[in-house]
């Protein structure tokens, strides 16, 4: 799917080796047969050489990387017809071949060559019916993710006491399975203060940005809420066409209840902004500027950072995204917070069908970077998500009844493995183009607790569906690193 934000429901996967060697594009369109020939197109899109394959059906193909890096094979259920093409670019050639059910891409020299492969809807392009599109990146055209580098949370912030010097670190093994920059904090906890005891991390005070890992956050304001008696379970919120976000939603007066639960369990997008918007962002965002973070925002809904990176928001960002997204990024706080509160209200003038067309164009078009990601999205460090996820789970506001709700919850959403030695593993996921993330507290049968961070953007895997096959091998790198730290106990 070409969607920037994943869908799966809470999955328990077997314990055991997971890798992404070969990764397969699930069918969005189930049909069995091919109504019409094949044609093949190839020219240039921006910065990538586009093969647009139409008369598929289904985008069954199964994409294979060279284990150097220098080209890929993909292999579909149709007869393709044939080609044969050598293209020149700026620091060599690439040669790609079709053959039966079979496209070949190689570089000369074995140069590095990323290779995407998606299905664009009808109408995303203009006038073009649903593709399945092989981009093709030489490596002078691909562009990478830099994380935004930042001064950590000192003593003298207000309510700031991240974990510091004098924690005991082990040694980073980046997981095999990712490629771009990987963001990555995990912490054994004293459950009870929070306090790390252990840590193993990497890029730990650089901003990425969340995706939709950052919806547990607002289950937890809504539960402080309820707490408060402000809101129950019960109240009903408004669902209707005009305040929805991009893909399925329910419409109707839904109960909170309804809503945490699906924005946590379906990572439904909707519930989440008519949360937000009901508790409000300046109000969410406070509540985690309270809890000791520096740099961690969380004032935009999923509605409004999706119609700032599709370009449909000129009147706050500017007629040129790249330079406007800079400029709200780095301008001070209270601007930076007028600029959001100002994207809110205007996406919600959108219609989300329109937006998601926008959005599909953007990601296929070659003005997207993945720096935008950041700029524009809620975002936080490896560290501050981290430290505000184990207040989240330890909040001593929250009476016990309402806190093991919130728990069980965060227990639905993705991912996490089925494993024996596991006794809680609560977890909520994110992904998008080239973006994917995971965080959460699980806790062993040994009775040592562990709060985690993951984010990985700018990977070489652009589609969210490829790279959301990457969050079994997530949990499981999770958990590996966990016992890791759990041996290593005095």
């Amino acid at each position: 799917m070409t969607r920037p934000t994943e869908r799966r429901p809470a999955c328990r996967l077997p314990p055991g080796r997971l890798t992404a060697a070969c990764l397969t594009l699930a069918a969005l369109l189930l049909t069995p047969a091919h109504a019409a020939p094949v044609t093949v197109t190839a020219a240039w899109s921006g910065t990538a050489y586009r093969l647009s394959l139409r008369g598929l059906n289904a985008t069954d193909g199964t994409l294979r990387a060279e284990p150097d890096g220098s080209g890929a094979t993909l292999t579909f259920r149709a007869t393709l017809p044939p080609l044969n093409r050598t293209v020149s670019t700026a620091t060599g050639d690439l040669t790609i071949s079709i053959k039966g059910h079979t496209v070949t891409a190689r570089t000369a020299d074995r140069r590095p060559l990323r290779v995407n492969l998606s299905h664009i809807r009808p109408g995303v392009i203009p006038g073009q019916d649903a593709t399945t599109a092989i981009d093709l990146y030489p490596p002078e055209s691909w562009t990478e993710y830099q994380p935004e580098p930042t001064t950590p949370c000192t003593p003298s912030s207000p309510g700031a006491d991240m974990p510091g010097a004098g924690v005991p670190e082990l040694p980073y093994q980046p997981p095999t399975f990712a490629s771009g920059p990987v963001g990555f904090y995990l912490a054994q906890i004293d459950p009870r203060t929070g306090t790390p005891l252990r840590v193993i991390t990497h890029d730990p005070d650089s901003l990425y940005p969340l995706a939709s890992t950052y919806k547990q956050v607002i289950a937890w304001a809504a539960y402080r809420d309820i707490n408060a008696g402000t809101l129950t379970l019960n109240t009903r919120l408004s669902v209707t066409e005009a305040n929805r976000s991009i893909e399925t939603y329910q419409p109707g007066n839904r109960t909170v209840q309804n809503l945490i639960t699906q924005a946590i369990t379906r990572s439904e997008n909707t519930a989440s902004d008519v949360l937000h918007l009901h508790l409000t962002p300046e109000r969410v965002q406070a509540l985690v500027n309270a809890h000791g973070t520096c740099h961690t925002r969380v004032n935009m809904t999923t509605k409004a950072w999706w119609a700032a990176q599709a370009g449909l928001l000129p009147g706050v960002y500017g007629p040129h995204l790249p330079t406007g997204a800079q400029q709200a990024f780095t301008a001070p706080p209270e601007q930076q917070a007028a600029t959001a509160a100002q994207a809110v209200t205007q996406a919600q003038t959108l219609n989300a069908d329109t937006l998601l067309n926008a959005l599909d164009r953007y990601f296929y078009s070659p003005t997207y970077h993945p720096q935008t990601e950041v700029y524009l999205q809620n975002r936080s460090t490896p560290c501050e998500w981290a430290t505000l996820i184990t207040r989240q789970y330890l909040d001593p506001t929250l009476t016990p009844t309402n806190r093991s709700a919130l728990r069980r919850t965060l227990a639905q959403g993705c991912c996490r493995v089925n494993d024996p030695s596991v006794t809680y593993w609560g977890s909520k996921a994110g992904s998008g183009w080239r973006n994917l993330t995971m965080s959460g507290l699980l806790t062993l049968n040994t009775g040592q607790t562990f709060v985690y961070t993951y984010f990985n953007t700018g990977s070489d895997l652009m589609d969210s569906a490829l790279i959301e096959q990457q969050l079994p091998s997530v949990a499981q790198y999770i958990l590996q690193n966990a016992r890791r730290i759990g041996k290593s106990t005095p």
